[in-house]
């Protein structure tokens, strides 16, 4: 018997009733919907996607509902209805119907919890007003896209600059083109999954958008004016009107049945579960976002309410339903997520996260063009990637730009998953053709820029507070220059030399000044950082990514 339809227990009732012949298998769905696409919801929203329906289709547009599951894939499924206790002496659990108020009890053998998790509370009073919503369950998108398809939405405030957060400022404002105003608490966009100097350039793109950006902002209340629209009022006291209030403020593990039943609750607030999902009752597993999981990394817990894991979830307790022998062995923390015509990943640890986990860390940064330059229609990303410096002990990887980042995310992950290291990086072999490549992938560079640091060269951050005491070395040509100048500030010193005339023009540096070195992307940085130390120079500093990570 499985609780919870959505993507845990969907997945786990379809691949079970392929493995284990004549198992009686049935799924209870507290809503009327089931297997549906939530982390689609905000691309409905954004009217990318023109019906509800779509993520509730399998690939050739047939509904994935009652007869479906039952005709199709071998199970009962009954929605509407509520599991509301678990008794496990008895091996039962009660469940209200909601269509009749009728309850029942329902036996099992087994019994799988994929209740999955629910939005967070604000912790600041809010109106009552269907104008003020979360973004978690269907409704929640269908009533935002019928009032924006009405136009009825002329601003909204986002409360919360997480993934969701994000995806919903491009629904408003790049489709319905809906003035939107995006509040986070913390001083960056995605605040726990990239570090601040790789989050400057999300939030440059955001800013290009007329996405307004609130940053360091915390709300204090949420109320209704006299007409009953929505007034955000920070802390501060400013108040800014709205249409609409989305309220992104994350989730939580929904575990009151698992409590109630006895049921060990892990650190992070999710059921505790081992590899092969079980919960500490043996006939008990559990999946999908009321778990938590544990960090391959760190070696500590975690809870990571991702679709992708749900899936796999489920895919590991029914094999062990089955009779099979299959293991979760944790995660490494992979998410992408798309921002206007950015795209935004990372795998692993930030170096912000590892400092903070006690991990000794470095990194380095990157710029690069997803494909040859020479070929039409490469695009440009920039990386960084945080490693141990010690033991070349590989902990994460950040990625933002309009190229292929989501390659460099899944080769990441898989090496942080087998503890790779960065001489690894440098052995593995990519597929390569100049419509897909370059001859030298971004990551295999990215290893080689951690040797170059080795060797002596110092890397500074494209995206923080540079020395204002340097002089800035322009080494890329006087046409790029003029096109994309590095900002000037009081206090900072500007020189531009391309580095094909460096060798001649080295005696207009002073070698007692520190000199930081910039380019498009690094490499030229790189060649002119050994032109200066074989020349004497001895406090020398590259800004790593160059003005491709800088500006763009």
């Amino acid at each position: 018997m499985i609780i919870g339809g959505v993507a845990a227990g969907p997945k786990t009732a379809a691949t079970l009733a392929r493995r284990l012949k004549g198992a009686s298998i049935t799924l209870f769905q507290k809503e009327e919907m089931i297997s549906y696409a939530t982390c689609g919801m905000p691309y409905f929203a954004s009217g990318d996607i023109d019906t509800f329906g779509k993520l509730n289709e399998t690939s050739y547009e047939v509904p994935r509902d009652v007869d479906f599951f039952r005709k199709t894939k071998g199970f009962e499924v009954v929605t509407g209805a509520e599991v509301t206790a678990i008794d496990r002496e008895k091996k039962t659990v009660t469940v209200r119907l909601h269509s009749s108020g009728e309850t029942i009890e329902h036996g099992y053998g087994k019994l799988i919890i994929a209740t999955g998790s629910d939005a967070n509370k604000p912790p600041f009073p809010v109106a009552e007003s269907p104008l003020i919503s979360q973004f978690k369950r269907p409704e929640d998108a269908i009533a935002f896209r019928k009032a924006a398809q009405q136009g009825q939405v002329g601003k909204t405030v986002i409360v919360g600059a997480g993934l969701i957060g994000c995806e919903l400022a491009e629904a408003c404002t790049a489709m319905w083109g809906i003035e939107t105003v995006l509040v986070e608490r913390e001083k960056q966009l995605l605040p726990y999954v990239l570090d601040p100097d790789m989050s400057a350039i999300a939030e440059r793109e955001v800013r290009r958008q007329d996405v307004e950006l609130r940053l360091g902002a915390e709300v204090s209340e949420i109320k209704l004016d006299d007409d009953g629209s929505p007034v955000v009022i920070l802390s501060g006291g400013e108040s800014i009107s709205a249409d609409y209030v989305f309220l992104c403020l994350g989730v939580h593990p929904v575990t009151a049945l698992a409590k109630d039943a006895g049921l060990a609750i892990g650190d992070t607030g999710g059921i505790s579960v081992n590899t092969r999902m079980q919960t500490s009752d043996p006939d008990i597993y559990a999946g999908g976002d009321c778990v938590e999981s544990y960090n391959l990394i760190t070696g500590k817990s975690i809870y990571m309410p991702m679709g992708s894991l749900a899936n796999r979830h489920g895919r590991v307790i029914a094999e062990n339903l089955a009779g099979n022998d299959c293991e979760f062995r944790g995660v490494v923390g992979a998410f992408l997520v798309k921002i206007f015509d950015l795209n935004v990943g990372a795998v692993g640890l930030s170096q912000g996260v590892a400092e903070t986990a006690g991990i000794k860390a470095v990194s380095v940064w990157g710029s690069f063009p997803d494909k040859p330059d020479y070929y039409p229609e490469f695009s440009t990303m920039s990386l960084k990637m945080t490693y141990d410096p010690e033991g070349g002990r590989l902990l994460g990887l950040q990625a933002v730009g309009r190229g292929d980042i989501c390659r460099r995310v899944d080769v990441f992950s898989s090496f942080l998953q087998r503890n790779g290291t960065l001489e690894d990086l440098l052995d593995f072999e990519q597929g390569y053709a100049p419509p897909y490549s370059e001859a030298l992938d971004p990551l295999h560079n990215l290893a080689s820029v951690t040797a170059a640091r080795k060797r002596g060269c110092v890397f500074i951050s494209p995206n923080s507070d540079h020395p204002r005491d340097a002089i800035y070395l322009d080494v890329r040509e006087p046409e790029e220059v003029s096109s994309e100048p590095w900002p000037s500030s009081e206090g900072i010193e500007l020189l531009n030399i391309p580095l094909n005339d460096l060798r001649d023009r080295i005696g207009e540096l002073d070698s007692g000044r520190k000199i930081c070195i910039v380019c498009r992307r690094g490499p030229r940085s790189y060649q002119a950082a050994v032109i200066l130390q074989q020349a004497g120079f001895d406090n020398v500093v590259l800004i790593g990514g160059g003005t491709q990570a800088a500006l763009s």
